[in-house]
Parts: C-alpha cells; sequence; structure tokens
C-alpha cells in the first residue's frame, strides 16, 4: 500500500476508534492491497475498539490488484460486541471461535471464497451456538469444485443444527456436501422463507461428479416454509427430476415459488408429473407436489428466455395447472412471467393466455411483463 493510501487506512481506522464506544452501527468498506500487515492493522483496531452500544456490524475488504491466489483474512470479532444483533462480513472469514460467543446475534451474513474450507463440524458448532439467528445467509463467492460422485453415506455425521427463531434462510453457490449436510439437518420450526442460489450447478455435466440427490433423506422436512426462492444451473436436464422431487418434499407446503425462466423451464414438467400418496381418511386420489402453491413467479433476469423458449414453457404451464385441476386442487391467485415482446408473434400465444387466464383463480392473477427491447433484443436471437 503506498504512503498516501496508507495514511488515509490509519485517519480511517483512528475515526472509527474515536466514536467506537458510541456508535450503535458500523458500516466499513475497505480497499486492500495483498499485503497482509494492512489487513492485520484493521484486525488489532477492532480488537481494541470499545463497543458496547454497537448492534449492527457490516465489514466489506476490497482487494485491488489482487494475485491469482489471495490472502487468507481472518478476522476477529470484537472482544466487547457481545450484544450485536447484525453482522455481515464480506470477503472475510470470520474467526470461529469468536463468532461462537454472539449468542445475541439475529441476522448473519457471511460471504467469502475461504470459510467453506473450515471443518464442517465446527461451522456446525458456531450455528448451534447462534440459537437467537433469526436471518441467515451463506454465499461462497469462488467458483464451485466437483470431486468423485458421493452418496449421503459418505457425507460425515455432524449433529442437529437446532435454530428455532430462523425466518430467513439463504444458501448461494455452496458446495453439494453442504448443502445437503443443512437441508438434512437444520431444525428450524419457524423457517417461512428458503433461498437456494447455486450459479455455478448442482450437477455436475459428467454423470460420476454429479450429487446423488436421490439417495438424501427428505425427512425432516421444512413443514413451515410457505416461500421458496430457487435460482440453479441445472447442466444435465435428463436429471433434474430427482432434484425438483427432492425439493418438492423437502418443502412440502410451499404457496410461493419463484423462479428464472432458465430454471423454471426444467422444473415445471417434473412437478407436473410427480404425485405423492395422501393418507387422509377423506382423501380421493393422489395429490401433486405443493398442494398449497398458490403463487408462481418466473423471472427473466437471466436472459435465458425468448419465443423459441417461451411457448414450450406456456405450454408446460398450462398442463400444469390443468393436472392440478384434475386432482381437486385450487387454482393459483397469481402467475407472474417476464417475456420478450416477440413472443407476441407467436401465434399460439393469444390461445396459450386464454387457458392460462380460464386455469387461475381470475383475470387479474395472469401478470405478464414485457422486457425492454434494449433488454431483450440481445439475447431473443440465441
Amino acid at each position: 500500500m503506498n504512503k498516501r493510501l496508507k495514511s488515509r487506512l490509519n485517519g480511517l481506522l483512528a475515526l472509527v476508534s474515536y466514536t467506537a464506544s458510541r456508535l450503535r452501527s458500523l458500516d466499513m468498506r475497505v480497499c486492500l492491497s495483498d499485503a497482509d500487515h494492512d489487513w492485520t492493522q484493521i484486525n488489532t483496531c477492532f480488537q481494541q475498539l470499545e463497543t458496547t452500544h454497537l448492534q449492527n456490524l457490516r465489514v466489506e475488504i476490497v482487494t485491488f490488484h489482487e494475485r491469482t491466489s489471495s490472502p487468507h483474512r481472518t478476522f476477529l470479532i470484537p472482544q466487547m460486541a457481545n450484544q450485536l444483533g447484525t453482522l455481515s462480513l464480506s470477503n472475510i472469514t470470520p474467526d470461529l471461535s469468536s463468532l461462537s460467543t454472539l449468542s445475541s446475534i439475529k441476522s448473519l451474513t457471511i460471504s467469502s471464497k475461504w470459510f467453506w474450507d473450515s471443518p464442517y463440524k465446527t461451522l456446525i458448532q458456531v450455528l448451534n451456538a447462534s440459537y437467537s439467528l433469526e436471518e441467515l445467509t451463506l454465499t461462497r463467492t469462488a467458483a464451485l469444485t466437483y470431486g468423485p460422485r458421493r452418496s449421503p453415506s459418505s457425507l460425515p455425521t455432524i449433529p442437529s443444527v437446532n435454530l428455532p427463531l430462523l425466518r430467513h434462510f439463504t444458501l448461494k453457490n455452496v458446495e453439494n456436501d453442504f448443502v445437503a449436510l443443512l437441508l438434512t439437518n437444520v431444525i428450524a420450526p419457524e423457517l417461512d422463507g428458503f433461498v437456494l442460489e447455486q450459479t455455478e450447478g448442482l450437477n455436475a455435466a459428467d454423470p460420476n461428479l454429479r450429487f446423488a440427490w436421490d439417495q438424501i433423506p427428505s425427512s425432516p422436512s421444512f413443514h413451515s416454509v410457505v416461500s421458496l426462492d430457487i435460482d440453479i444451473h441445472l447442466a444435465v436436464v435428463a436429471h433434474k427430476d430427482q432434484l425438483a422431487v427432492f425439493l418438492a418434499k423437502l418443502f412440502p407446503n410451499v404457496k410461493r415459488v419463484c423462479t428464472p425462466w432458465k430454471t423454471g423451464r426444467q422444473f415445471v414438467q417434473a412437478w407436473t408429473s410427480h404425485w405423492t400418496p395422501i393418507t387422509a381418511p377423506n382423501a380421493v386420489g393422489r395429490v401433486s407436489s405443493w398442494p398449497e402453491l398458490r403463487e408462481m413467479v418466473l423471472t427473466g433476469q437471466d436472459r435465458v428466455a425468448c419465443s423459441k423458449n417461451c411457448p414450450t414453457l406456456l405450454e408446460d404451464i398450462c398442463q400444469l395447472l390443468q393436472t392440478r385441476e384434475k386432482h381437486g386442487l385450487p387454482p393459483f391467485d397469481l402467475l407472474h412471467f417476464e417475456v420478450c415482446e416477440s413472443v407476441k408473434t407467436w401465434e399460439g400465444y393469444p390461445v396459450a393466455c386464454h387457458r392460462l387466464r380460464q386455469l387461475l383463480s381470475g383475470p387479474k392473477a395472469l401478470d405478464i411483463v414485457f422486457l425492454e427491447e434494449e433488454d431483450s433484443s440481445e439475447w431473443c436471437s440465441k
């Protein structure tokens, strides 16, 4: 770090030290070189802070001129910050021993390329110590790597994770192993919203590398979850069913599903064809995945929907709604999707929209958003 930036860092840390005892919230974004001594200086400063009133802490590290292998930076939670309610760390890893003392924390966000190198059992111990958690977001910023195909029996044995107050849970780009461990070991009776984003793919293209989702037990299920956001890249369309069915079993009472086109178009058919027997005394026949589902939102933010794909998905959605109606399930209250303007040129578009409106709870239940030309022209031609 050059002298000019060094002086700015010193001034910033001096300001933080001077005001820390009166702060309730601290949001700090620091740009560093690769030099480890700069990070050591920041860590030392935080350890010496008087943070008796600090309730919200956000620290983000931005590295410039980063080497191929950047240093692994571990953040020591201030010793006097036991009353923290919100903690957000970006591009750094919390010291797990110091994090486990924050029993009062309600919102925890960790975004790091190194956090997942820690032993599974250590991570689980930290989560079990955070019994006041209401919101949990875990993100891996490095590219996912795939090892040999593994079955659930090969995963490490860990204790259950008890998070009695957790309401919102987000996993982004986390390895399959850790996703499976958390989803099959977390006990969160108040959880109502779950977000799973795996842009690197939950299934590798090579069958020998894919995770054996069909062998993972889906019990105990998250019966309290009513909102599910899924953004998954499925490299192998032929193997979409096992993951789609796994999610439907794990979250049986979902009322709202939000997913990009690229995921939704691969899952809709699986959710249509998968049926689970019901055992209620007065039940007739079988019930489809998510009998409580009332809202489906399909976004076009990933620029994969176009006039070539929209007709197929619209027809698949019609089939899904018809199948649910056939089995006595209530219609959707909302079907929202984003499409490009060119879908209007498809000759079957008016008929498809008419069919959808008939299968929904009312004419206003169908919400179609047409993307602007500058947003869609680039990917409509793909």
